[in-house]
């Protein structure tokens, strides 16, 4: 088995609490982002909430749903998707003090393809639109105050990463 390509030491800041991963449902890549986690030292340290399309599906019912097709915004109920997203982070602070969120984007995203416009497919390159929606959804979840158990008030750090079909990871961005 050959080695799998991950952001260089020093690229963010590894967790030394517990995390949330929001991933896509695609089943290609399963093993190569637990592989991942075990990499960041995570085993057994992260509640896993998975959305068709990841940090698009998080974001398709606010200021950038003119992205996303008619059909997709009849056919599916985005705006509960995003309350139910918020909802796992909530439980996630309370249950397991998590600090950081993981946005786990991967190549070849069939949900980019079925929500959105050909328009915004075709405006850029596949990593920069996965990049873009991971850092505006990174942006809005570390900005929302929490509080743990414990009476401590943080925000979370939020981090996305790409992962390509061969399981190789990339750092697209960090959000303190």
């Amino acid at each position: 088995m050959c080695q799998k390509c991950y952001p260089a030491t020093g690229t963010y800041p590894i967790p030394k609490k517990n995390i949330l991963v929001l991933s896509c449902i695609d089943l290609r890549l399963t093993d190569d982002l637990l592989h991942f986690l075990h990499f960041d030292n995570l085993t057994n340290r992260y509640d896993l909430v998975t959305l068709a399309g990841a940090s698009l599906s998080g974001l398709a019912a606010g200021e950038r749903k003119h992205l996303f097709t008619n059909e997709a915004q009849t056919k599916y109920s985005f705006a509960d998707w995003r309350t139910t997203l918020d909802e796992h982070i909530d439980i996630a602070v309370a249950l397991h003090d998590i600090r950081d969120i993981y946005i786990a984007e991967h190549e070849d995203c069939g949900a980019y393809k079925q929500f959105l416009t050909k328009e915004t497919l075709e405006s850029t390159s596949e990593v920069d639109l996965h990049r873009e929606f991971a850092l505006v959804l990174g942006k809005e979840l570390s900005k929302k105050e929490h509080v743990n158990n414990k009476g401590e008030h943080f925000h979370l750090s939020v981090h996305g990463f790409y992962i390509d079909l061969r399981g190789n990871v990339t750092h697209l961005c960090t959000i303190p």
